[in-house]
């Protein structure tokens, strides 16, 4: 079978972690065709940050079925991958005339693949970025392609070195970072999640990591969320050393913000799994729900790299942790290599 110049459409029209956790799907496609063409339809929001993966070729942005219905049947494409796929974006492919069609087997949206692959993703058996990959296997199984490549390491997500000098240089000297102390963001929006740490959970961290050094703190939030990070400042304005960061549109600056830090806190938002696709150490706080558990969610960094906190149940609102306990397993995990 001829492989050469294949088109491939990949579609994750939604959020910006769930977009995060397909970039080693990508990279695992392009490595194993790499003179393949991907093209990849996201959201709006998701864009800018499309633009950075390397392995992505040409970007669609999310836009009126009429549109898209001319735009993706001009590129006559020779296979598509939903990630994630609705009823919507089934109707669209199918009309659209892709003749493979794949995406996982759920609800009536299937119908409209002729390729599907059963995996209960709500089950939580692994990783959501595993069940993605899986796709991408299903592809070049339908290619017939026998000898794989292995996986890509992370980072998956990398910027330039010197210009992330640069950066970090300018920000400590506007921002008065102590470079002999690890810089520890915390990101106390919930993204996604049903349920996040509640402001004093954060507060009761942070102390409890002053205790040991005087690290440096740096209160990370979208524009959204301006309201959230300044609570959790004000209740920290006794600590030294904390910073509350100026949020930004600007997809370079956010990016290069996320590569500063030593080690990111949160819970399942989209800044964390940024974090997770450019290497950098992230703790996650993760609801107890089976759809939304640690596992299905990890952040795509390497395995050592990565603290997860799962939520004990009890509060209707808020994660619920073991304060003491986090506060000892985040110090030890902040002195791995």
């Amino acid at each position: 079978m001829d492989l050469k110049n294949k088109k491939f459409l990949l579609v994750r029209n939604d959020k910006i972690g769930d977009f995060m956790l397909i970039w080693p799907a990508i990279s695992y496609l392009k490595k194993n065709l790499g003179n393949c063409h991907i093209t990849c339809l996201v959201s709006k929001d998701v864009e800018r940050l499309a633009g950075k993966c390397n392995n992505i070729d040409e970007i669609i942005t999310d836009q009126s079925l009429a549109n898209l219905k001319k735009i993706i049947k001009e590129k006559k494409f020779d296979a598509s991958i939903s990630f994630f796929s609705t009823f919507r974006i089934g109707y669209l492919l199918k009309s659209c005339e892709i003749p493979l069609r794949i995406a996982p087997a759920t609800k009536m949206a299937q119908f409209f693949y002729n390729h599907t692959l059963k995996q209960n993703r709500s089950q939580s058996k692994k990783p959501e970025h595993e069940y993605n990959t899986d796709l991408v296997v299903e592809l070049l199984d339908k290619y017939q392609v026998v000898d794989f490549e292995p996986m890509d390491e992370p980072p998956y997500l990398q910027l330039d070195e010197k210009e992330s000098r640069d950066y970090k240089r300018d920000f400590c000297n506007i921002y008065k970072i102590n470079l002999d102390k690890k810089i520890l963001f915390i990101h106390p929006g919930s993204g996604g999640s049903s349920k996040s740490l509640s402001i004093d959970d954060y507060v009761a961290i942070c102390k409890g990591l002053r205790s040991f050094d005087d690290y440096n703190f740096i209160i990370h939030h979208s524009i959204t969320e301006k309201k959230l990070a300044s609570e959790l400042f004000n209740k920290l304005d006794k600590i030294t050393n904390v910073k509350l960061i100026r949020p930004t549109h600007n997809i370079d600056a956010l990016l290069k913000n996320i590569n500063l830090c030593d080690v990111f806190i949160s819970g399942s938002t989209g800044p964390l799994h940024i974090a997770g696709a450019l290497n950098k150490k992230t703790v996650g706080f993760f609801p107890s729900k089976r759809s939304s558990t640690h596992l299905r969610w990890e952040t795509i960094n390497n395995s050592r790299r990565r603290l997860h906190f799962t939520d004990l149940g009890g509060r209707f609102r808020n994660i619920k942790i073991d304060e003491n306990r986090t506060i000892l397993e985040i110090q030890k995990f902040i002195g791995v290599s």
